[in-house]
């Protein structure tokens, strides 16, 4: 209030400033009040803005001349509208306190009585703000110029009362006056940058951090740039975008990267600037012609539309594009480790594919848990990844089967239609199914998992943890194609003139002791045969499918799936034959009581497993 009583006090002297002399009402008119006056003509909001200053109502009363150019509840709508508050509270607050107010208060007074026919043509009259108004008497009427250069019209003049007189005016008058600088979210709302402040409150505590930051520069993306992200990354909205991105800590790293820790206008920058952003990341912003543009990790860059927009603390650049900055995404393999999926990373490395993940441009892996893989173990009787891979026929077809979880090409689960269908690494089609239930995938033999764990954005793609190991059709040999590849053609020969080599293919499960060439050699040596057709024609064919039969058990019996020690196993023959095994060693002994070795277990085929033998078994004939 001192600067007010001031201005009360020295009244007089300010008024001699007049072109005009005042004509003093020989009548004042008892008992009415500044205020009673204002309430009388329906002036509410003018009346509720004196009584929110201490004091201000019991000041004016008290002396002994004032003019009240008193605006309208109109003008205050208007005002209110014009720095977009709600109400007078909140006027206030835009006007930046209490203070402020009585000085736009003040602005309304001059310190001395004015009645309208004391005014002609243009005067200055100096307020109790310590500010001058214009007051321009003409044929139209009587106006006020503010401080601002806006003109108020006088309504209606000579309201009277104790000691003074009111005009009223359609316009609250502006003084100079320090307004408060906008907070960024106050900022981003009246540049319509809606998306952006979506974006900053998707982030925990993001809008209270900065905008109780000490000192920031903020590179504010338009809703336009934001859509032409979103279009990048082939998301439908911000949600998806957050997925796309890796989640919402690489949200919040993407919009630190538009802040600067420092207040820079765009007077304040070289041609050529380097700033470390609030992501520890560094920008260049570089000014030509008197254009700035940013440029990003990616080296993209991007446009400054609307610069110098100075925030309470600090200063805003609206852009045309996001800020990328390197969001250093994990890869393939540090996603399956920091997930747990141990059995896949052994797996991958055991089929060596772990660079050829890596190196892919885009990927979409479905990542099996460890209790997959535990599923497939038990399901194919292994007991570890080694036997199963075994039981698959080796490492090409564990590539196969890995190759069928990786599609080459980028599907996080926003992306899928209700059913889609895509070809993997292996080179077959995988169904991939998306409903209200969630996401399943379909493998070559009609099983399904479920996607337990989605959209793990990687360097490369994106990675979906599922529930079952999918299984391809994948290639084991028959019987003879794996005596072939092995070169066993006696063998084959024998089979051949037995007749045999149907019964061994339309069999269900057969494990076949396959002796070696050298074995069938050292057999006809023993024998004194010069040929395998010279011991046929001798033995008799019956004999001699019995031998073959011999060698063949209607079951199958991977090496790791026999007991250690010795067990009898009945063959086709219809004699047991002695499978012994000592650690990964296993010998065979036949009804004459010869032992002989396996020497290359567990070929894997597609009706059982053939384990190669160094001597030919005979039943008893």
């Amino acid at each position: 209030m001192t600067k007010l009583f001031k201005y009360l006090f020295i009244g007089t002297a300010l008024f001699s400033m007049f072109s005009c002399q005042e004509i003093v009402d020989a009548d004042p008119i008892e008992g009415r009040t500044v205020v009673s006056v204002a309430q009388n003509e329906g002036l509410t909001t003018l009346v509720a803005a004196v009584q929110a200053v201490p004091g201000l109502e019991s000041t004016l009363q008290s002396q002994s001349s004032i003019t009240v150019f008193a605006p309208t509840n109109e003008a205050f709508a208007a005002a209110l509208d014009a720095f977009g508050a709600s109400d007078l509270n909140d006027l206030v607050a835009k006007l930046g306190g209490a203070t402020n107010l009585q000085t736009v208060l003040g602005f309304h007074v001059v310190p001395t009585r004015i009645l309208s026919s004391s005014l002609s043509g243009t005067s200055t009259v100096t307020t109790l703000a310590g500010q001058q108004l214009t007051v321009t008497r003409s044929i139209g009427g009587i106006t006020v110029v503010d401080a601002q250069g806006n003109t108020a019209n006088v309504l209606e003049t000579d309201l009277q009362f104790q000691n003074g007189v009111m005009h009223i005016i359609d316009r609250v008058l502006l003084p100079s006056i320090e307004l408060p600088k906008p907070n960024l979210v106050e900022a981003a709302n009246e540049f319509g940058l809606s998306t952006l402040l979506s974006a900053v409150n998707a982030v925990d505590g993001l809008g209270n951090t900065l905008l109780s930051a000490g000192e920031i520069t903020v590179f504010a993306p338009t809703n336009e740039a934001f859509a032409a992200a979103l279009e990048v990354f082939g998301a439908a909205d911000l949600n998806e975008l957050v997925i796309k991105l890796g989640g919402v800590a690489n949200l919040e790293k993407v919009l630190g990267f538009h802040v600067v820790p420092a207040v820079a206008f765009s007077g304040d920058l070289q041609a050529s600037n380097t700033f470390t952003t609030v992501a520890g990341q560094d920008l260049l912003v570089e000014v030509s012609g008197g254009s700035v543009t940013v440029t990003d990790r990616l080296g993209r860059t991007v446009n400054v539309v609307a610069a110098d927009i100075e925030i309470a603390n600090g200063v805003v650049h609206v852009v045309d594009g996001v800020l990328l900055p390197d969001l250093m995404l994990p890869n393939v393999v540090e996603v399956a480790t920091a997930a747990g999926l141990t059995t896949l990373i052994d797996a991958v490395t055991a089929a060596d594919l772990g660079g050829a993940l890596l190196g892919s441009d885009a990927i979409t892996v479905f990542a099996p848990t460890n209790d997959a893989f535990g599923a497939a173990l038990q399901a194919f009787g292994a007991a570890n990844l080694s036997q199963l891979v075994t039981k698959i026929g080796g490492v090409e077809n564990l590539q196969t089967v890995l190759g069928f979880h990786v599609v080459p090409a980028v599907a996080f689960s926003t992306d899928l239609n209700a059913s889609n269908t895509f070809t993997t690494l292996a080179g077959q089609e995988l169904t991939v199914t998306a409903g209200g239930s969630g996401v399943t995938v379909t493998d070559a033999l009609g099983n399904t998992a479920n996607v337990v764990t989605a959209d793990v954005a990687i360097s490369n793609g994106v990675v979906h943890v599922i529930d079952g190991v999918l299984l391809p059709e994948y290639n084991l040999p028959n019987v003879v194609e794996a005596a072939t590849a092995a070169n066993l053609s006696v063998l084959l020969d024998a089979v051949t003139a037995a007749n045999l080599g149907q019964t061994l293919l339309d069999a269900d499960e057969i494990t076949v002791f396959a002796p070696t060439n050298q074995a069938f050699v050292n057999l006809l040596n023993a024998l004194g045969f010069s040929s395998l057709q010279e011991m046929i024609s001798n033995l008799g064919l019956e004999a001699v499918q019995k031998v073959l039969g011999f060698h063949v058990v209607p079951t199958t019996a991977f090496s790791f799936d026999l007991a250690e020690g010795t067990q009898m196993v009945t063959t086709l023959a219809g004699e047991d034959l002695m499978v012994t095994r000592s650690g990964n060693q296993v010998t065979v002994t036949d009804a004459n009581g010869q032992t002989y070795n396996v020497v290359a277990a567990d070929v894997a085929i597609e009706n059982g497993v053939v384990h190669v033998i160094d001597g030919v078994l005979l039943p008893t004939l």
